[in-house]
């Protein structure tokens, strides 16, 4: 099994999207894939078809052992893919996390005991904080998402400060391992846009996958909550986002 965060510094990049969308796309090949809902947006659960509101467990509550991964786990939309949702209770949970003693491995411990998953994709708020870091401890790999801004681009170097810090701390073997340039508009949008790309490439070379275009179809799939990879197979956006996983299996990030 492996774990894979996906978190950025910087706020909405993309970061579920990318999330919900490699799951599914995952397990169309057969990929048995958990995803996890660290957010108390609750985004991922409500695009995966769970109503946070009705939920018995959150995330949270499996990091605060008032409840086990087991009994958090849910079924979804997408054949293949199963949830640990969350609800807006997890941001109160964050709170009282910060009391708790090995708070930061509270989510290593409870993956421990998952079994039939070949992937966990965690789904991390859009800051840095106890959640991410939590989560970070618990990943064999990272992943970040970022839009061609500089305000964006400024956010991967504090995510890598972050995992440099958990490294240490924890005696972690973790790196970033891609970068996924997300919302990229088309190259008439304007020479800014074109060069942050340029720019983020010649930076981080092969870390960088294929842009993902900015597209009104993921809010469309996000309204229907259904996602891409079932309700726009065939538009530009799905099939960028085919390119991202098969960048990462290229890599060995995914299998």
């Amino acid at each position: 099994m492996k774990v894979i965060t996906i978190a950025n510094a910087a706020g909405s990049a993309g970061k579920t999207t990318t999330t919900v969308t490699l799951a599914a796309l995952l397990a169309q090949r057969g990929v048995r894939v958990v995803v996890i809902d660290l957010d108390g947006q609750a985004n991922s659960t409500r695009w995966l078809g769970i109503d946070p509101d009705a939920v018995d467990a959150t995330s949270g509550a499996v990091m605060l052992r008032t409840a086990t991964l087991a009994d958090a786990l849910v079924e979804t939309n997408t054949p293949g893919v199963r949830l640990v949702p969350a609800s807006e209770s997890v941001y109160a949970d964050g709170i009282t996390l910060q009391q708790v003693t090995g708070r930061e491995m509270r989510l290593a411990s409870a993956l421990r005991k998952l079994d039939n998953a070949d992937v966990v994709l965690i789904d991390c708020p859009g800051t840095i904080g106890l959640m991410t870091v939590a989560a970070l401890v618990a990943s064999d790999e990272v992943l970040t998402v970022t839009q061609p801004t500089s305000k964006e681009l400024e956010g991967i170097a504090s995510l890598e400060a972050t995992i440099a810090e958990v490294v240490e701390d924890f005696d972690k073997d973790l790196e970033l391992a891609a970068i996924v340039p997300c919302i990229v508009p088309p190259a008439t949008s304007g020479a800014l846009y074109v060069e942050a790309v340029e720019q983020l490439r010649e930076a981080y070379g092969d870390l960088v996958t294929p842009s993902v275009r900015r597209s009104v179809k993921a809010a469309g799939s996000y309204s229907h909550r259904e996602p891409l990879p079932t309700f726009a197979p065939r538009e530009g956006v799905t099939l960028d986002y085919t390119a991202v996983l098969e960048h990462l299996i290229a890599r060995g990030v995914l299998a």
